[in-house]
């Protein structure tokens, strides 16, 4: 709010800052300099002139904006088009002090509010950037003209008061006396968002805030006699029109009533509000409904008879404060606040709650049902507990729309809750002290129902001790809360694999638990789970903790399996297959075998019987541990693709099956050289042929700068494979995609001279041959036709070429083009002089092709490409008419 907003001092530490010459480009009126001093830009801008711009160019940089003014003059700062990353803005007076200061963002405008310029002098507008930011923004200063002041008389009529200028702020002043209470109502404007305060006769505020029009200022009391005023303050720099009114507020309506009498009341006047009396004593639980209401929304409260709130809420049309609990003896008071200028009519009824539903249990006894019949009725359950007791609810079978449960000790004290309409679950481990605990069920507003409870006594937790690699252990909960524990007992570098089946738990999360206590593993045990809790690291018990959710009980059986070393089978690449299997669920299988740096491998594996492709993964690792080759999944079959060993050692192909799975599966590692072979761009095809799984086949030959090639692929038997033609330097510059029997990657003009191959990859661990042709493709072929007359015929010879048939037209002329087509599958398109695609026929193998009639945009000579599908060649004729 301008002239009454709190202003927040910001320390700072100054940074360092280069001592570089600053460039400043100044839009607008303004001088440039620079501050060696503070290393900030600094420009001088004019009162009401227009807006300068200033730059930094170094991070952390600052800017000032400094002008001359007078005293008595009003300052507004408006900073637009920022590029300065944030920053703090200060306005500061003739003697450095701060005036108004406000963060800015990026790209978001930003104001500092109208300040009164007190002394004559120069001023500055200090742009404070960040650390790291430097760039733009741009700066205006408003001479803010005295504020607009209306007249006004209380119960008037809504006046209209406008501003002119940004930082210009509208008063409507008023007499009022000491004890009046007036309401307050923006009905109108053009100015979007305000600020609206109404101030007394020494300017302080009663009351008021930011807002958007329309908007009120609820029903104030007036503390003084004498000229009150109506704060109108449009944001930013917004200028417009504002209508307001200042209303006298009468009394507010009085009614008293008894209990179960309905009152109705009546407001009369905006910020009138209305209040119902009503006599009870301490003690009663009484529920407060309002009925048959013309409020759409307000607020409702009830207040004891020393004016204390005892609840309140919110009030939509009809509403209640149910079951409130009456502490004092008196008359008590509901008030009803109307939101707005809302006037109207709504009726008030008090209703005492009957007497909670009360039940006394034991734990470990028989449910109860507590039923709910009035609004405002709780119930509860009580029995008599033991300090480090274990005890849990039940709450089930419930019809109370809303409810919370909650378990208190007999100080009242709060032990678990939860919302419970329907059903709940209230666990409390250990009960802090004897005595009488209560369990409360509270319907939400005017619910009524039933629930049934059952606090059940929980016995200790269920402990079974399982032996690695003995038999199976039945683990049992049978009451609601029961955890259940299956301890054993391992050596530091044992191996143990522990695996629950059968369960019959709804929700039961599993923990693996070191002899410490620390949780090592977690799973959703509540039918299987499995733990694969590898070799020990110390001595002692470890723990599987089960801990079933909610009133869930149920059984389940642990086996905990003591793990064998891996199975491991040795090797070389080359060497043939190799059988592993694993007995033990949590054993793993390894082959292992020696390699060079530089030798290139591959791995296959066939036959698994893990019980399926996902229950077992294969990777390669290094001689350092470090995988070559990520794990893929290989439950039954998979193929780990040739990679190049990049250290000596021995290798090792990990088979590691997943979760309990056992089996075995055959493995052989592949020694892989690529089949190599020479060839000539524009010579004869060359056969290429693999037989290791992994294998691949590289035609080489020599190319020379701006050569155009193609390749073609024919008679494959690999089943699929990959071709792709690779630059001097291994880089790919064209792919025939996934080639079959046949397969053809279309022309590619060579960047340098040297050496150019075809890689041909076979998909997975197949093997087979293929015959590759290079093509040195020639210019493209090229005809000339006239409009009008005989046809000119164009012939591609190379896999690869295309053809280019021209002619002369004007702009605005009709051309039609028939193609007698003898290149199978071809792709038209038709182009004007400059290039303007004018027309254009996808792949068609239509033998007579007509495009057009096309008019022409541009005078000159028009191309015609042709550009056959794959390796198609042949002769076509074109006729322009």
């Amino acid at each position: 709010m301008r002239h009454h907003g709190r202003h927040r001092l910001r320390q700072r530490r100054r940074r360092g800052v280069a001592l570089t010459a600053a460039v400043l480009v100044l839009l607008g009126l303004g001088t440039q300099a620079a501050s060696a001093a503070a290393g900030a830009v600094e420009v001088t801008a004019k009162l009401g002139g227009d807006p300068v711009t200033v730059r930094t160019v170094e991070p952390g940089q600052d800017a000032i904006v400094s002008f001359p003014a007078e005293a008595g003059q009003r300052a507004l700062v408006e900073i637009t088009d920022i590029r300065l990353g944030g920053m703090w803005v200060y306005l500061r007076d003739t003697t450095g002090a701060t005036l108004r200061q406000v963060s800015c963002a990026n790209g978001v405008e930003c104001v500092l509010d109208t300040a009164d310029l007190t002394a004559s002098g120069r001023y500055s507008v200090y742009l404070d950037a960040s650390q790291s930011s430097y760039g733009v923004a741009t700066v205006r200063l408003h001479d803010v003209p005295p504020d607009v002041v209306a007249g006004y008389t209380i119960g008037g009529p809504a006046t209209t008061i406008s501003t002119d200028a940004p930082g210009q702020n509208a008063y409507l002043a008023f007499r009022g006396r000491a004890g009046q209470r007036v309401f307050t109502r923006v009905s109108a404007g053009t100015v979007g968002s305000i600020t609206a305060y109404l101030l007394d006769p020494a300017g302080v505020s009663l009351g008021g805030g930011v807002c958007d029009v329309p908007c009120d200022i609820d029903a104030t009391v007036l503390r003084a006699d004498g000229e009150h005023r109506l704060l109108l303050s449009p944001s930013g720099v917004r200028t417009g029109s504002l209508t307001a009114q200042v209303l006298d507020v009468p009394a507010d309506v009085e009614a008293v009533t008894g209990i179960g009498k309905p009152a109705p009341v009546t407001t009369t006047a905006p910020g009138q509000n209305a209040r119902v009396l009503f006599d009870a004593d301490a003690g009663a639980k009484v529920t407060v409904a309002v009925t048959e209401s013309g409020f759409t929304t307000g607020r409702i409260s009830l207040h004891g008879p020393k004016g204390e709130m005892l609840v309140s809420g919110d009030c939509t049309r009809n509403c209640a404060l149910t079951g409130v609990p009456l502490t004092t003896s008196g008359t008590h008071t509901v008030l009803l606040d109307p939101t707005g200028a809302q006037t109207g009519t709504a009726v008030v009824t008090i209703t005492v709650s009957a007497p909670d539903v009360l039940a006394v249990v034991v734990p470990g006894g028989d449910p109860v049902t507590l039923t709910v019949t009035e609004a405002g009725q709780n119930a509860a359950v009580v029995f008599t507990g033991a300090a480090k007791q274990h005890v849990s609810a039940v709450l089930s079978k419930g019809s109370l729309g809303r409810a919370t449960a909650s378990l208190r000790a007999p100080g009242g004290t709060v032990l678990a809750s939860a919302s419970c309409a329907v059903s709940c679950f209230l666990d409390v481990r250990s009960l802090p002290a004897d005595g009488r605990y209560t369990l409360h069920v509270d319907p939400d507003g005017a619910n009524t129902g039933s629930i049934t409870v059952r606090v059940h006594d929980v016995p200790a937790d269920a402990v079974v001790v399982a032996v690695p690699g003995g038999d199976p252990v039945p683990l049992t909960t049978t009451v609601p809360g029961q955890n259940a524990f299956a301890d054993f007992a391992v050596k530091r570098g044992d191996r143990t694999f522990i695996q629950l089946t059968g369960g019959t738990f709804g929700n039961a999360p599993g923990y693996l638990r070191d002899p410490s206590g620390v949780d090592l593993a977690l799973l959703q045990c509540a039918s299987s789970c499995a733990f694969d809790a590898g070799a020990a690291a110390t001595d002692g018990v470890h723990r599987i903790a089960l801990d079933p959710q909610g009133a869930d009980t149920g059984g389940i059986t642990v086996t905990v399996y003591a793990v064998p070393a891996d199975a491991i089978a040795h090797t070389a690449p080359g060497g043939g297959p190799v059988q592993v299997a694993t007995g033990t669920p949590g054993q793993g299988a390894t082959v292992v075998f020696d390699a060079v740096a530089g030798q290139r491998l591959s791995a296959r594996l066939s036959g698994g019987t893990f019980g399926g492709s996902s229950s077992a993964s294969a990777g390669l690792r290094r001689p350092d541990g470090s995988w070559l080759v990520n794990p893929v999944f290989c439950g039954v079959t998979c193929f780990l693709d040739a990679v190049t060993a990049d250290m000596s050692g021995t290798y090792t192909l990990v088979v590691d099956p997943q979760g309990a799975a056992v089996g075995g599966i055959t493995a052989e590692i592949f020694d892989v050289l690529d089949a190599a072979v020479d060839a000539e761009a524009g010579g004869d095809a060359v056969g290429v042929r693999t037989g290791t799984p992994g294998q691949n086949a590289v035609v080489s030959f020599h190319g020379a700068a701006g050569m155009r090639v193609s390749v073609r692929l024919t008679g494959g038997t690999f089943g699929t494979a990959a071709t792709t033609l690779r630059g001097p330097d291994g880089g790919t510059l064209a792919s025939a995609g996934s080639c079959g029997a046949t397969c053809f990657a279309d022309t590619v003009t060579l960047p340098v001279t040297g050496v150019y191959s075809v890689l041909v990859n076979p998909a997975g661990a197949a093997a087979g041959s293929a015959t590759v042709q290079i093509h040195a493709v020639p210019p493209d072929a090229t005809a000339a036709v006239t409009v009008g007359g005989g046809p000119a015929a164009v012939t591609v010879t190379v896999p690869g070429q295309n053809a280019a048939v021209t002619f002369d037209g004007v702009a605005g002329q009709a051309v039609t083009l028939v193609v007698e087509a003898g290149t199978g599958t071809t792709a038209y398109q038709l182009r004007g002089p400059d290039g303007t695609l004018l027309a254009t026929r996808s792949g068609t193998a239509a033998v007579l092709v007509t495009i057009g009639p096309v008019m022409l945009t541009a005078s000159g000579t028009q191309t015609l490409s042709l550009n056959p599908a794959a390796h198609a060649v042949g002769s076509s004729t074109v006729t322009a008419t």
